[in-house]
C-alpha cells in the first residue's frame, strides 16, 4: 500500500527545496502485484503515479503478470517517464538464471542502454530466454490451473478462524495469524513454519505474516490439510 498524502508531501518537498543537502526524488518505484502481500496496485494509486511530473522516473514491477493479467503497458505512450519491469523467473520458471526485459518509451530505453554494462547476461541465459520464449505456449498453459488454484486455496484458507489472508493477484499467498491484538508474534510465526517443515511442507515466514506458494491440486490439499492439523 502506498501512503500516497506521505509521498506527495516528499515529492513536493523536494521540488521546491533549495538545500543542497537533500536530493530530489527522481525515481518512484512501486510493484504490481507487491511481495508478499499479492496485493496489485489500487486504481487510487494508478491515478497519483499518472499524475507524476515527467521528470520524475516511474519504474513498475510487474514479476507476477502473467497471475494477475493486469498490466499498464497499454498506457506507457502517455507516459514516457514510465518503465515497466518483467522477469523469466516466475511463470517461465527460469529463476536460476535471472532473466528480466523492460518495456519503455523507445528514447528511454535508449538511455538505459547507454548504462548497461557489456555481456550483462551470460549467453546460457539469454539461450534459455530464447528457448522459452518459442515454448511460451507449453510453459505458460498451466497459468488458468495455478489462477483456479489460488482462487480454492484462498477461500479455504479464509474460512479458517485462526487465520487473517489477503486477496492475491500473484501466484502465492499471504497471511497472518489471528491475535489477541490482530498481530501474529514472530515466535508463533517461526512454530507455524518449522511444524509444516517437519512435516515436508516449505512456506515462508516474510513481512510479519507467512507466504504460501500455489502448488498442484494434491500440492495444495496437503498443504491445507497440513496447516490445518498444525493449527488445531
Amino acid at each position: 500500500e502506498i501512503k500516497i498524502d506521505d509521498a506527495q508531501a516528499a515529492i513536493e518537498q523536494t521540488l521546491t527545496e533549495t538545500s543542497t543537502q537533500r536530493a530530489a526524488i527522481r525515481v518512484v518505484f512501486v510493484v504490481h502485484p507487491n511481495s508478499p502481500t499479492a496485493n496489485p496496485l489500487t486504481p487510487q494509486e494508478l491515478d497519483w503515479l499518472r499524475g507524476l511530473p515527467e521528470n520524475i522516473l516511474v519504474v513498475i514491477d510487474e514479476a507476477y503478470f502473467e497471475f494477475s493479467q493486469a498490466s499498464v503497458v497499454q498506457e506507457l505512450a502517455d507516459h514516457p517517464n514510465w518503465v515497466i519491469l518483467r522477469t523469466f523467473s516466475k511463470a517461465f520458471r527460469l529463476a536460476t538464471h535471472r532473466v528480466g526485459y523492460s518495456i519503455a518509451d523507445p528514447e528511454l530505453i535508449a538511455a538505459l542502454e547507454k548504462m548497461r554494462l557489456p555481456y550483462n547476461l551470460p549467453s546460457f541465459s539469454q539461450a534459455a530466454a530464447i528457448v522459452a520464449l518459442n515454448h511460451r505456449q507449453t510453459l505458460l498453459a498451466s497459468i488458468p490451473q495455478v489462477i483456479a488454484e489460488r482462487d480454492k486455496l484462498l477461500k479455504a484458507l479464509s474460512e479458517h478462524p485462526a487465520l487473517q489472508v489477503w486477496p492475491s493477484a500473484a501466484n502465492f499467498i499471504y497471511l497472518r495469524l489471528r491475535q489477541s491484538g490482530n498481530e501474529s508474534t514472530s515466535k508463533d510465526l517461526t512454530q507455524v513454519t518449522q511444524a509444516m517443515k517437519d512435516q515436508g511442507t516449505l512456506i515462508r515466514h516474510t513481512g510479519g505474516g507467512l507466504r504460501i506458494t500455489v502448488g498442484s491440486p494434491e500440492e495444495n490439499t496437503r498443504t491445507l490439510q497440513r496447516l490445518q492439523a498444525v493449527l488445531g
